[in-house]
């Protein structure tokens, strides 16, 4: 899991050594589902960590167990890269933190991979399915309910076309297992505060045990005996040195956590009412979170016209993305992607007529098909000029070109260097690479193709 733990005696742990650790009041120094968080930092024994620095350590510990696998397995083969695979619209800058987390100086504390691409989590279990079944000319939707998000994609296998597998639409919901950990904690904590009298979410300790048992609750519900799944679990819970009991019933976790539940499905009905084109006739479920008899018999009761399947659920993710590593020197005429987001840059809209009015014109639209590059003209505003800045919005705004406002940040900042001596209205041509892995690249030019310095960097 990820889970990240740090004090001066234990020094930083990651995984099941993390949560052993931060127990009791050495919890305050435990930090979960940093996935979620890449921009935030955490402090912990007298340090703070960003959310960069923790994905590096947790990253490096991942790394170093896969190489162990290999060695006790007998593969001789040294690492030549990584793929990640991400949420389905995850924006720039978390990729971004990922992909410099990735490729962190093992001396740093990273693991010093080379990445080699990055693939959206539903999109890589298709591969994985589509792997495992062969179905030249179907066209699946994922369901991916992992522990902090909720994906769903279509994808459609055609071994005719150049691309032999095609994403069609694809959207993300922050919603994950975490989500029905919490609510299950909530009841608990208030029904422990009302029989031990004891002030439970005051104490980071307590509420590290009750998050703790209602995912061993979460979990038991999924549990199955002579194949049945279990209707009653007990959360049972020490304060103060006194064990307490609180039962829970199936009917009691939908009445908490269906809400969560009826979420994901929306945003499923969403996605296939607006394919209506090729018939989706099969939902692959996967995910750890997909376990969850609320999930099973829901998607069933939703969906009845479906032929709903359950398929490696911790499992397919990661499969699919090794798949992907395999065509990732081609992964142009392996993959068709689309667009998470759009992306502009900010401009004046006629600097002469009004030097406070600016838009944002976007190069590139959601759902444009990857790789796709844009461009487009700009002018430089004075004698001489060294820099040109553009400020890079992501957005779900489609439109050519929209009013810029103070209120939206920018997620990346590109900038030009120029030549010295260049005249007033110098035209430069600014050229906006979206690549099939969605990430972002820019590439800039004056007069007559003359390159210039170009980079982007993250706002914040």
């Amino acid at each position: 899991p990820s889970v990240f733990y740090y004090d001066e005696w234990e020094d930083i742990l990651i995984g099941e050594q993390a949560e052993r650790a931060g127990q009791g009041t050495d919890a305050v120094n435990l930090k979960r589902e940093i996935k979620l968080a890449l921009a935030s930092s955490f402090t912990a024994g007298g340090r703070t960590f960003t959310g960069r620095q923790i994905a590096a350590y947790i990253l490096a510990d991942v790394a170093a167990q896969a190489r162990k696998q290999a060695a006790d397995r007998l593969i001789p083969d040294a690492v030549e890269g990584a793929v990640i695979s991400v949420p389905a619209s995850f924006t720039q800058a978390e990729k971004q933190i990922l992909l410099e987390a990735a490729q962190t100086p093992v001396k740093d504390g990273g693991p010093g991979l080379k990445v080699l691409g990055m693939i959206k989590e539903p999109v890589a279990a298709a591969l994985s399915y589509f792997r495992t079944a062969p179905a030249d000319h179907s066209r699946i939707l994922v369901y991916d309910l992992g522990g902090g998000t909720f994906d769903a994609a279509i994808v459609e296998a055609d071994s005719s076309v150049r691309e032999k597998y095609i994403v069609t639409d694809s959207a993300t919901l922050r919603v994950g297992g975490k989500d029905w950990d919490a609510r299950i904690s909530e009841y608990l904590a208030d029904q422990l505060e009302k029989i031990s009298g004891t002030a439970i979410r005051a104490t980071p300790g307590h509420m590290e045990k009750v998050l703790r048992e209602a995912v061993a609750v979460k979990h038991g519900f999924s549990e199955s005996f002579a194949g049945k799944t279990r209707d009653r679990v007990r959360a049972r819970i020490e304060v103060n040195g006194r064990s307490h009991t609180i039962p829970m019933t199936s009917a009691l976790f939908d009445e908490l956590t269906m809400e969560l539940f009826s979420r994901t499905v929306q945003l499923t009905k969403e996605l296939l009412a607006r394919n209506p084109g090729t018939p989706v006739k099969e939902i692959i479920c996967v995910g750890g979170s997909t376990n969850m008899p609320q999930v099973r018999n829901g998607l069933a009761r939703e969906f009845p016209d479906m032929n709903i399947r359950f398929f490696e659920p911790e499992k397919a993710v990661a499969a699919g993305a090794a798949i992907y590593a395999e065509y990732c020197d081609e992964k142009d005429h392996f993959l068709s992607e689309i667009a998470a987001w759009s992306y502009g840059t900010d401009c004046f809209k006629d600097f002469e007529k009004d030097p406070l009015h600016k838009v944002v014109v976007n190069l590139i639209r959601r759902g444009d098909r990857l790789p796709v590059t844009r461009t487009d003209r700009f002018i430089t505003t004075r004698e001489g000029q060294r820099h040109m800045y553009f400020d890079i919005f992501e957005s779900e705004n489609n439109a050519d070109e929209y009013d810029f406002t103070a209120r939206v940040r920018p997620v990346l900042e590109a900038v030009l260097e120029l030549p010295p001596g260049l005249p007033k209205k110098t035209a430069c041509t600014l050229h906006m690479t979206l690549t099939t892995d969605n990430l972002l690249t820019i590439e800039a030019t004056y007069g007559k193709d003359h390159a210039v310095s170009a980079s982007l960097k993250l706002v914040g």
